[in-house]
This record gives C-alpha cells, structure tokens and sequence, in this order.
C-alpha cells in the first residue's frame, strides 16, 4: 500500500508486468538481451577452454601471457563497454563481442587450473594406452576437469547478465536493459520496476538452468562423491 511515487505498491507491478511481459514485448527485448547472452558465452567459453587448455601444457606460454591476462581481466567488464562501442559501435555485434571478451577470462583460467591438476595416475594410465597428447588432453584432463568448468561457468553467466545488460543501457536499441532505460527516462516508473523484476527473474532463471545442465552432464561426479561418504 505505497504511496510513494518511486516505490509503487507490488500489486500495480504486478499487474503492469503481466501486461508488458506476457508475452507483448517478450520478442521485443527479452529475446534479444538472452540471444545476445548465449551468443557471447559460447563464443567466449569456447576460446576460454581451447586457449587455456593450450596455455596449461606450454609454460614459457603461460609465463608470457599470464601477466597481459590478469591485466585485462582487472578492468571491471562494464567499463569496457564504452571501449567496445568505439570498435564495433552500439548493435547487436557489440554487445555480443563484449560478453564474449570478458566470459573468457574466468573461463580460461579455470581450464588451466583444470588442467594442471588432473590425477597423475589418470595421465600415467593414458600413457600406458599410448594416449595421443591431444586425446589425453581432450577426453581425459578436461573430463576430469569438468566440476571446476561448470564453476566458471556460473561465474560467467552472471558476469554474462551484467554486461549484456549495461550494454544494452549505454547503447542503443532493443533490450531489456533498453527498455528498463527508456521506461526510467519518461518516468514511467512502474514499467521501470517491471523491467527491473524481470532482470531479476532471468537472473535466477539463468543460475536455475545451468545448475541443471550441470547436474546431468556431472552425474559421474555427484554419484562418486555420494558414494564417499
């Protein structure tokens, strides 16, 4: 029972939310701002695990690139969105290219770490079936590695939501964060409030989601550790 203008009741948002967002703009800004966040983790954790899963078996690599790494993976990613739309300006490609470059970083280095502490007696098994370098490094150390990749990965969906969303306010558009924006600069606050709430929804969605995948994908691994004890 607010009254405050800036605060409204639950109730209004509630009902403003589902006239927004079952399902009219759903197409109009929710689609984008998710395709644009599986966009750019793919692509980000994908060149995570190939380029770390590389720099954890070559160490003068590792030597010479660590320090370039942690000094791009200091800059807090929000601010590399105004760098970005220098490059690739304020569309889709930017933002997609945004969230790619900084889902890598944690990506990569927790590959490397997975890698390096892979079980000696699984590398030395490989060696007894005379494993390929490439089949040991690919079927058995990131298999292994598995429980730290998808730890990662959660970091870098959120990290993923962030950016996507500061994007999508400092650029130009369609996008929940556009939308979020656009409704707070014509004080349309209620709407506001809804775009908020949904941003926390999706949020939770995404955390949701990719908990299941990894409980499926790991079933090995929650058995072997129920087991244990």
């Amino acid at each position: 029972n607010a009254n405050d203008p800036f605060f409204p009741p639950l109730s209004v948002i509630w009902e403003d939310f589902r006239y927004l967002w079952v399902f009219d703009n759903v197409p109009t800004h929710l689609v984008p701002t998710l395709r644009n966040i599986f966009l750019g983790l793919a692509i980000g954790a994908s060149a995570g695990v190939v380029i770390g899963a590389h720099l954890a078996l070559s160490g003068y690599a590792t030597r010479a690139a660590m320090p370039i790494i942690h000094f791009l993976r200091s800059i807090p990613p929000i601010a590399l969105v105004p760098i970005f739309i220098v490059f690739f300006g304020i569309e889709t490609e930017m933002r997609v290219a945004v969230i790619s470059f900084v889902t890598l970083f944690p990506v990569m280095l927790a590959t490397m770490q997975a890698v390096r502490s892979t079980d000696e007696t699984l590398v030395d098994t490989t060696r007894a079936f005379r494993f390929s370098a490439f089949r040991t490094l690919w079927q058995v150390r990131l298999r292994a590695g598995l429980p730290q990749l998808f730890a990662s990965l959660q970091l870098a969906v959120q990290i993923a939501f962030l950016v996507a969303i500061a994007a999508e306010i400092l650029g130009a558009g369609l996008g929940l964060g556009a939308f979020t924006k656009l409704a707070q600069d014509s004080f349309q606050v209620v709407d506001m409030w809804t775009g908020v709430v949904l941003m926390g929804l999706v949020g939770y969605g995404l955390f949701l989601a990719l908990e299941i995948v990894e409980h499926i994908a790991l079933r090995w691994y929650y058995g072997a550790r129920r087991l244990e004890k």
